[in-house]
């Protein structure tokens, strides 16, 4: 299970044991908890070095340790060690306070009271939380005296939901968590002094901070109806079908998705229907086995998903941890050792597999964003790298040649009370293409942004050209803001 929104779910499970520590930490406590967060990396961790160096990474944690020869508070220490996380260049690895919320750590109260809309070094507000004072539309320019550019620059390099070099899961992010990274990397204030432009003016408002509960009950109130998370809808032409999969887990009481694609291809053939839009903006992912259903559906010829699964080690942990009790019992079955390193066995994706009976054979089109993550971008490397679709939208802000995730092992540091959670397998995707570069993403054919206008009044921009792109039958490669 790879979802990101379910891991925080272990997390607190696990943090019930301990609640977050609010005393300062002595230099002999932070020096313990970072010898198990290096301990951890490395015995867990599939491959901690593939984009920083192992002479740079030590580097970073001499640098790191050094720092730890003082009194700090839970959340300096937090601070301290996020470049480290960052250094991972793995967007699955999780490091949260015990029973707090990933994206709110530290303030609950105190945040920033403007819902914004990010896009590289500038800033919209788009909704607020409390009053109504600056208006919707607007370009903020500066925050608490100190300009959007660097504030954006300041936060960008200390998130850590990206694979690789990719960046737009960390705009997403942004986007909806802002509040909370400025909060937790910049400043609490009672109040917020903001400079905006409204056409050729520039006014300044100074706005108190809310709460947390008030930023969800707004999120609350600005949820759209709620639909069956995997859909299959036909527009006008009859020629064409949009299917919607927002994660790749089911709950049967709910959608069952094995059905739900049996059925759906079904009627493709049925309706002899000759394009598929498959939409997997927002889906973070879910279960590995359920990409391989769905490509099965769509591949031309049989084909490999995965090349590899590597595993760190075999044999128990050093450290107290938690992993699944499933796992534990039948790791001596499922990891094997293969050359210098380990790798599991048992995943349907490493054996080559056939077509299904109704696959679909038509054109194809996939819509991505920065939240298209995980089993997803997996997924999407497969559909790319055999050439099987025309993207459309943003780059993924999981990496093509794969990730570090599956099954969780979660320690907690033992006096900063920081649940330290790390994917255990190393997913490597088959037959990629020579000319990939190296932690990028899944890159559109036509990049498509969504404007602040967009946003505002709820047009899905990519939605609308990838419809007029079947209509006009367009070609080449394109990039609309």
């Amino acid at each position: 299970m790879k979802l990101r929104l379910l891991l925080p779910g272990f997390l607190l499970v696990f943090g019930l044991f301990a609640s977050a520590s609010a005393q300062t930490l002595t230099p002999e406590q932070l020096q313990t908890d970072f010898a198990r967060f290096r301990t951890a990396l490395h015995e867990v961790h599939p491959e901690p070095y593939q984009f920083t160096p192992k002479p740079a990474f030590d580097s970073l944690l001499i640098a790191a340790q050094a720092q730890l020869n003082r009194p700090m508070t839970q959340q300096e220490f937090y601070v301290t060690m996020v470049p480290l996380l960052v250094a991972l260049k793995d967007g699955h690895v999780k490091w949260i306070p015990a029973g707090e919320d990933e994206h709110y750590p530290f303030h609950t109260d105190k945040l920033f009271p403007l819902k914004v809309y990010v896009v590289e070094n500038r800033m919209w507000a788009v909704g607020s939380f409390g009053a109504k004072t600056v208006p919707d539309g607007v370009e903020l320019l500066r925050i608490n005296g100190q300009s959007v550019g660097e504030i954006i620059q300041k936060l960008l390099p200390n998130m850590t939901f990206a694979d690789g070099y990719t960046v737009n899961g960390k705009y997403e992010d942004l986007n909806h968590f802002f509040a909370g990274y400025y909060a937790t990397f910049i400043a609490a204030p009672d109040a917020h002094e903001i400079q905006y432009r409204v056409g050729d003016e520039e006014q300044t408002a100074s706005l108190p901070a809310v709460t947390l509960e008030q930023i969800k009950a707004s999120h609350e109130a600005r949820k759209p109806a709620r639909q069956l998370p995997f859909r299959l809808t036909f527009p006008a032409s009859t020629q064409t079908a949009i299917m919607t999969i927002e994660r790749f887990w089911d709950d049967k009481k709910e959608q069952d998705f094995k059905a739900f694609l049996n059925e759906s291809f079904r009627q493709l053939r049925e309706k002899q229907v000759e394009s598929l839009v498959l939409d997997l903006r927002n889906n973070e992912g879910g279960e590995e086995k359920y990409g391989v259903w769905l490509y099965r559906y769509l591949a031309e010829k049989p084909f490999r998903y995965y090349d590899r699964i590597s595993v760190r080690q075999k044999k128990a942990y050093s450290f107290p941890a938690w992993t699944p009790k499933l796992y534990r019992k039948f790791k001596w079955l499922v990891v094997k050792k293969k050359g210098d390193g380990y790798v599991f066995t048992k995943q349907a994706g490493l054996k080559r597999q056939k077509p299904a009976r109704d696959a679909f054979h038509g054109k194809l089109y996939v819509l991505l964003n920065g939240l298209s993550f995980s089993v997803t971008t997996e997924f999407a490397a497969r559909v790319h790298a055999d050439q099987r679709a025309t993207f459309i939208g943003q780059e993924t802000g999981g990496g093509y040649g794969g990730d570090n995730s599956g099954i969780f092992t979660i320690t907690q540091l033992p006096h900063a009370k920081i649940d330290l959670g790390i994917g255990m397998f190393g997913f490597r995707m088959a037959n990629l293409p020579p000319s990939l570069k190296p932690g990028q993403g899944i890159i559109p054919d036509h990049v498509v942004v969504p404007s602040v206008e967009d946003v505002l009044s709820g047009t899905d921009r990519v939605m609308q050209y990838t419809l007029h792109l079947l209509s006009t039958k367009g070609a080449g490669s394109t990039v609309l803001r």
